[in-house]
């Protein structure tokens, strides 16, 4: 079987994860890296990966990336956490280079969370027919996927094909995010944030655009209409002035720990719903949920008979944190649908429509 042609399109730290899998993966061939920073400007690929030369030069060039003609685009550029489908959002701006990949006819897998459904944005039928004409033009297809969403949300689904009666699905993140390199993404949640600084519309927002579309996406794998989402949440302020793991500081009174609550109501119910507990620290708000020493994931369905699956990361022998091996189980998951999605028939493509496994999670 000859291999993928793969480009890696931005090399943060879930990027650099996903070069690790490429260069070693003999299954695929990284041909190409887009790199957004003059200081990567020209490095090997390999190095920035933490491994031997590839001969893979980062670049910021986008025609000379798309020259390259690669079978996948794996699309990792930094989101702003707002809605892609509002003209001039901070999120928008990458809705261009994706279309512009797709007229190109190369495939795409991207973990950006907002865009693994589109019925809960602003204007998200014009954003679905935006990146549907594009996959029509370039006869290419586009999946976004990861960790959460991407890989709870199905497991959520391949949970209910074992059981009847469903009457409620719960997926739960339970993870610290203090060793999370990047400020701006935590500020944008609303972290080492004082609340009277950051309006709760804002919050919610924000964890609207990023999670909302998870309902819609489980209902269409389901067959069951959402009728709306509600938004839920809480949060738990810092005792004292301290600094995370990463080097954030974090005033007295501001938030250091949250979590909140997106539901699917399907018939007046509140059917699907999607949680969050994230904290700087594992000792801020001791009093709420957690799993495990470090954290990780749960998903339950209350049916008949009601089945829970609970996914503890940070286990030795991975990256160190549960925090850093959800990074590289969203890298991984976004490689292994890199020859699924080129499989593919055109389009903006639905999980429910794509069989995944670990075909490319094998060294040899």
């Amino acid at each position: 079987m000859s291999k993928y042609r793969v480009v890696q399109w931005g090399s943060g730290f879930t990027g650099e994860i996903a070069l690790r899998y490429l260069i070693t993966n003999k299954s695929l061939e990284l041909v190409g890296l887009r790199c957004y920073t003059e200081a990567k400007q020209g490095a090997d690929a390999g190095e920035i990966a933490g491994l031997p030369v590839s001969g893979v030069a980062a670049t910021r060039d986008v025609d000379e990336l798309l020259s390259l003609k690669p079978d996948c685009v794996i699309f990792m550029p930094r989101d702003a956490l707002q809605d892609p489908s509002v003209p001039g959002s901070a999120s928008e701006v990458w809705v261009s280079e994706l279309e512009q990949i797709l007229r190109s006819g190369s495939n795409v897998v991207s973990p950006i969370c907002s865009g693994t459904h589109y019925k809960h944005m602003a204007n998200g039928e014009d954003f679905h027919a935006r990146l549907q004409e594009a996959c029509e033009a370039g006869k290419s297809t586009l999946f976004f996927t990861g960790l959460d969403p991407g890989f709870t949300d199905v497991m959520a689904f391949n949970m209910t094909s074992g059981v009847g009666d469903i009457r409620r699905i719960d997926m739960w993140e339970l993870l610290h995010y203090g060793g999370y390199t990047v400020s701006e993404t935590l500020q944008a949640m609303g972290f080492a944030l004082k609340p009277e600084d950051v309006p709760n519309e804002v919050i919610d927002a924000v964890r609207y655009n990023c999670w909302g579309g998870v309902p819609y996406a489980l209902a269409m794998g389901l067959g069951v209409q959402v009728e709306k989402i509600e938004v839920t949440g809480d949060v738990e302020l810092a005792a004292e002035t301290f600094v995370t793991d990463a080097g954030m500081a974090v005033p007295k009174g501001s938030i250091a720990a949250m979590r909140f609550t997106i539901t699917g109501v399907v018939d007046g119910e509140p059917l699907i719903n999607v949680h969050h507990v994230n904290r700087l620290r594992g000792e801020d708000a001791p009093h709420w949920p957690s799993l495990g020493q470090d954290g990780g994931y749960i998903v339950e369905i209350d049916s008949f008979p009601p089945l829970r699956g609970e996914f503890a990361l940070g286990l030795p022998g991975g990256t160190g944190t549960a925090l850093t091996d959800g990074f590289a189980i969203t890298a991984a998951r976004c490689v292994n649908c890199v020859g699924p999605v080129v499989e593919a028939s055109p389009g903006y493509r639905h999980f429910a429509e794509l069989s995944v496994g670990g075909r490319h999670g094998f060294r040899g």
